[in-house]
């Protein structure tokens, strides 16, 4: 009876971590929770991409929302989401609304001179674009890769986050809603 005991706790085992892998892979990976929401985006000072010479620094986003996109030359997804980040920046340039809203870029771990040669084929559609090339302020905010797309309000507070390439229907979504809010609460 003793022997048996130990070859009866194997497939017990196996089956939970089967159950655990399962619930696992069935996950959406666009709906990762955001421990970060509702948080202050880390203090920062990193260069900015196309002039070196230039800080950013965390103060800098306060005072107006700010929507920072982490990219990279080498992320596929990213260089697709190019062309429509486009339409969202131009989008809200002719509903005046870039007096507002900051549309940033954040490049992650990644090599300066491919990551302006992207930037030279593809467009770009960033007012500035902060280089973190050892990844340091990606960490510390929370990416898990590239591409995702983050909504920092005025006071520097995370609320909102996307995980994977952004599309027109999911900026709608899930992005112009708290946009809206926002505006509606300045409105006098």
């Amino acid at each position: 009876m003793k022997q048996r005991w130990p070859w009866l706790l194997v497939p017990v085992l196996a089956f939970f971590l089967g159950l655990v892998l399962y619930s696992g892979l069935n996950r959406d990976p666009h709906h990762i929770e955001l421990a970060e929401k509702n948080r202050p985006i880390p203090e920062f000072s990193l260069s900015e991409l196309q002039q070196p010479e230039q800080k950013i620094t965390r103060s800098q986003l306060l005072g107006k929302v700010t929507v920072i996109n982490v990219w990279a030359s080498w992320c596929a997804s990213c260089k697709q989401e190019l062309a429509v980040l486009g339409q969202i920046a131009n989008s809200l340039k002719s509903a005046n609304s870039l007096n507002k809203v900051q549309f940033y870029g954040l490049n992650y771990r990644d090599d300066r001179q491919a990551a302006l040669n992207t930037l030279h084929r593809y467009s770009n559609p960033y007012q500035k674009n902060l280089y973190d090339p050892q990844g340091i302020l990606a960490l510390a905010m929370g990416v898990y890769g590239t591409p995702e797309t983050w909504l920092i309000d005025a006071n520097g507070v995370i609320r909102q986050r996307y995980a994977g390439e952004m599309t027109l229907e999911i900026w709608q979504q899930q992005f112009m809603p708290l946009l809206a809010q926002w505006a509606k609460a300045e409105t006098p």
